[in-house]
């Protein structure tokens, strides 16, 4: 009996280990919903556009995740927070006060989210800069949804 013991608690304690692991991993499934992630990236678009206006380039960095890209037509890749700052005063100078950003499809789940929508680009004066289409992988960062990786194109005709 003495020999069956410890094979028999060794048994019993990977169970309840095995269960505790199992009910983090359901708790953790079930508190990503979509919706909520759906509204979340609402906002940020609403506040993201708006930072143009405002000339606010931390809060537009502030919509990125640490190590977040953008991947503008006709440039290379740009990872780093301060070059980020450095493309949206690009923006600025060129004449950008808004942008409007329209989910059309989001996908995914916990451990990142795709966003495909258009984009209106605007001056000052509110007349559309450009429009175009753009897909977004969002990730959650500091219990916020942030822009992972970035990328666009305009669905004007190229300037001869």
């Amino acid at each position: 009996m003495k020999k069956l013991f410890f094979p028999m608690a060794l048994l019993v304690a990977l169970n309840i280990v095995s269960c505790k692991d199992a009910d983090k991993a359901t708790a953790a499934t079930s508190t990503f919903n979509m919706d909520s992630v759906k509204s979340a990236i609402a906002a940020s678009n609403k506040s993201y556009g708006e930072c143009f206006a405002k000339g606010d380039s931390t809060g537009f960095v502030s919509h990125y995740t640490k190590d977040a890209c953008i991947n503008v037509s006709n440039m290379p890749r740009i990872c780093s927070p301060a070059g980020i700052a450095g493309f949206f005063n690009m923006g600025c100078k060129m004449g950008i006060k808004g942008l409007d950003l329209t989910t059309e499809e989001l996908i995914g789940g916990k451990d990142g989210v795709a966003e495909i929508g258009k984009y209106n680009m605007k001056d000052s004066a509110g007349n559309s800069m450009d429009k175009g289409k753009f897909i977004v992988v969002w990730k959650e960062e500091d219990g916020k949804w942030k822009m992972h990786r970035d990328i666009w194109n305009s669905d004007m005709p190229p300037i001869k």
